[in-house]
């Protein structure tokens, strides 16, 4: 009976181990992986996705070249892995994104764009433009930029809509909305096209101004012809609403 019981416990000591073996295996795999397509996406922000190659991206990363091909098994595998990764990475980030509703009008716009302006200036976002423009002359990877594309545009809206929708005029709420993707969209090809990063915030902090300024005014524009009102700290408010309380 004894002999029976030690045999179960070593038969179940045994089992134990070859589970923590296999999680431990496991963690390590999904860590390389992880280390890998940092690499890669630094490398293509940084380079270029024409110059960058699977080696330099494996030995950044301090691993083999036998590790990235055994996630990997060629480039473009490699790529869309990259472009599922960005669009996880940029649609977490703007999910976590929140203000008190104690910020609100040109108060709130005005952080809202602060945060856009960095995620447009993110090694990040210069990666996946990189991408797009690349891609165009390969239809399968194309394709998944395109659809990538599609996707961070509707999350953009989203995230634009979600804080800034109720604290500023409705009108404007659109029209703010389409100068704000075509500033991040700016900002993208000016990378491209090699400007000087302090050139790029230049750009990116006066189509700012010029934004809350325009905003600005179509607020106070609405108080004349709609009885609405920005207050000083910039809330949005119906006038004919302070007068009945």
């Amino acid at each position: 009976m004894m002999q029976a019981c030690l045999s179960v416990m070593a038969s179940r000591t045994k089992e134990r181990s070859v589970v923590r073996q296999r999680r431990s295996q496991e963690e390590r795999s999904a860590q390389s992986r992880a280390k890998l397509l940092a690499s890669a996406i630094a490398h293509i922000g940084e380079r270029g996705l024409a110059a960058t190659n699977m080696v330099e991206i494996a030995a950044n990363a301090n691993l083999t070249r036998g590790a990235i091909q055994h996630h990997f098994s060629n480039r473009p595998e490699l790529i869309l892995a990259v472009i599922a990764e960005l669009d996880a990475r940029l649609s977490r980030q703007m999910d976590e994104f929140s203000l008190s509703s104690d910020v609100t009008g040109i108060e709130r716009v005005e952080l809202v764009l602060n945060e856009i302006i960095k995620l447009t200036s993110s090694p990040d976002a210069f990666a996946i433009y990189d991408i797009w423009s690349a891609s165009r002359s390969d239809p399968a990877l194309g394709a998944k930029a395109m659809e990538l594309q599609a996707q961070l545009t509707k999350q953009f809206r989203d995230f634009w809509f979600r804080n800034i929708s109720g604290h500023i005029p409705d009108d404007t709420v659109s029209t703010g909305f389409a100068i704000t993707l075509l500033m991040s969209q700016g900002a993208g090809m000016a990378n491209l096209l090699g400007l000087e990063p302090t050139e790029v915030d230049r750009m990116l902090q006066e189509t700012k101004a010029m934004l809350l300024a325009h905003l600005s005014r179509s607020c106070a524009l609405s108080a004349e012809n709609h009885a609405q009102a920005c207050s000083g700290t910039g809330v949005f408010r119906d006038r004919r609403v302070q007068g009945q309380a």
